[in-house]
């Protein structure tokens, strides 16, 4: 696996990798437009704030998963793994590509959604496994109910 910093080239790429769970989301919202509106500027300021970083097979150079996140308010706020990859190794990597790019002497945010769905499921634990623990949960996140997570400052190391 490479892990490298996403490009303007690389737009489409990972819109497809979101793409890749309109099924889920269509599960969480009644029209999936609206979790969309935006993205493709938000896609370009983490691209040029270099704050947007894919893992690729190193064989094929097929896009394995993209982390984006704020150094402004220190919190990761994309995480998307291909259904084609191995969601537990390559979530780990990308969440500590963001880790080591944020300030580990302020809380690190992130959002997950609300839902029972095994996906859902899967993402929760893969930040619990890092360290975060839900802070509150009443928020929407693009008009999906979710929660904040927070990596405590006490729990926080470099790499885990």
């Amino acid at each position: 696996m490479l892990i490298r910093a996403v490009t303007i080239d690389d737009t489409q790429t990972w819109l497809n990798l979101s793409h890749e769970w309109d099924e889920i989301v269509s599960n969480l919202i009644s029209d999936i437009s609206v979790f969309y509106e935006g993205f493709d500027d938000y896609m370009t300021d983490k691209i040029r704030q270099n704050e947007a970083f894919m893992a690729t097979d190193k064989i094929s150079g097929q896009c394995l998963g993209i982390v984006a996140f704020s150094r402004r308010t220190n919190r990761i706020t994309f995480l998307g793994i291909s259904r084609n990859a191995d969601y537990q190794v390559i979530g780990l990597e990308l969440i500590e590509v963001a880790l080591n790019q944020l300030d580990s002497t302020r809380e690190i945010s992130a959002s997950v959604f609300k839902s029972d769905l095994a996906p859902v499921k899967q993402e929760r634990s893969l930040y619990e496994s890092c360290g975060f623990i839900e802070y509150d949960n009443t928020i929407l996140e693009a008009g999906i109910p979710a929660c904040v997570m927070k990596k405590p400052l006490s729990e926080w190391r470099k790499g885990f």
